[in-house]
This record gives C-alpha cells, sequence and structure tokens, in this order.
C-alpha cells in the first residue's frame, strides 16, 4: 500500500458561470466590431444632423445626411444584407425624432434594395457605380418625399426646387462618407471569403 500507483486519468474540473461556457469565434468577434462601429458611425451622423446640419441652410433647404448615409451603405452591401440593415435602420431613423415621418421606413428600404439589386447585377462594384446609385435612390427618395408632403400638405408646388437642392447637398457630402462606410463593412471580409 506504501507504493500504490496513483491514478494518471483526472476528471476536468467543472467551471461555473456562463462567461466560461461562452466561446466567440474570430469571425463572429469581427462581424462584432464590424456592426459595433457601424451603429457608432450612424449615431454620430444623426447626432451631427440633428445638432450641426439642421442650423445650416443653403439655398433655402439643409442637408438630409441621415437618409443618404442609410442609402449609401444599404448599396454598399449586397442587397440580402443591405434590405435587412436598411429596413433595421430606417425604422430607428423613423423613431428618432429627425426623419420626416414614419413613411420613410418604406421610402428608405424600396429604393435603397431596388439601386443595391440594380448596383449588384448590372454594375461593376466601384466607387462610380456606387456614388451614381445612391445618387438615383436619394433622387427618387426625395421626390417621393415631396410627393408625400404636397399630397399631405406639408408643402407647396413652387417648392419642388428645394427636394432637388436636398438631394444635391446630400449627394455631395457622400464622397466624404463613402470610405469610412466602405472600410467598415470590409472588416471580417467578403462573405463568400469565410
Amino acid at each position: 500500500m506504501l507504493f500504490k500507483r496513483k491514478h494518471e486519468f483526472r476528471p476536468d474540473k467543472t467551471e461555473s458561470g456562463t462567461l466560461n461556457k461562452l466561446y466567440i469565434t474570430k469571425k463572429q468577434r469581427r462581424s462584432l466590431l464590424k456592426w459595433l462601429l457601424m451603429t457608432l458611425m450612424l449615431t454620430l451622423v444623426c447626432v451631427v444632423q440633428d445638432v450641426i446640419l439642421c442650423r445650416v441652410r443653403l439655398w433655402g433647404t439643409t442637408i438630409d445626411l441621415m437618409a443618404a448615409t442609410l442609402l449609401l451603405t444599404c448599396i454598399l452591401q449586397d442587397p440580402e444584407y443591405g434590405s435587412i440593415f436598411i429596413l433595421a435602420a430606417s425604422t430607428v431613423y423613423s423613431f428618432s425624432g429627425s426623419a420626416p415621418g414614419y413613411y420613410v421606413i418604406a421610402l428608405l428600404t424600396v429604393f435603397g434594395v431596388f439601386f443595391a439589386i440594380v448596383r449588384h447585377c448590372y454594375l461593376h462594384s466601384s466607387f462610380g457605380s456606387t456614388l451614381l446609385c445612391t445618387a438615383a435612390a436619394i433622387l427618387f427618395y426625395e421626390m417621393a418625399l415631396f410627393g408625400i408632403g404636397l399630397f399631405i400638405g406639408y408643402t407647396t408646388p413652387d417648392r419642388w426646387m428645394t427636394f432637388l437642392i436636398k438631394a444635391g447637398l446630400s449627394l455631395a457630402a457622400m464622397p466624404l462618407i463613402y470610405p469610412i462606410f466602405h472600410a467598415i463593412l470590409k472588416i471580417g471580409g467578403e462573405t463568400w471569403n469565410e
């Protein structure tokens, strides 16, 4: 008994707590980082629009930076991811208080998804094609806002030019925003590589 062999097999110690069982893969960490950065940037854009840009009037109108950024981000992604993003983001935007009304959910989603499909199916993935599709989406969005505002009675027919100017001013800000959101969306790589 003095020289009794000890058992070599020892069971693993059980660890308590839910965080010890949580394992996040590298792909999941990058996806989490991407969406966290996206949320922070969209929050920053919303704050800049509500605090600074709402006071700056050029030719009788302001820049609609938040809607233009949401459309750009939707068009930058594949249509299946962009559609989910634009639907969720436009819903949050409509509840933020800076949106013209709840109808922006439908307008942003429809125009964002349509032009994301056009860019994905018929154009090469480049800065020019993204800017072209974003310009068309912003123009259609602003004209739809004008039509709804005219129908509801919030605007008059002679103000159609201010909506076109607003679309042009929003589009002028896109070359500044494009590199930031393009870099954020590249985090984690392309979905077909993963």
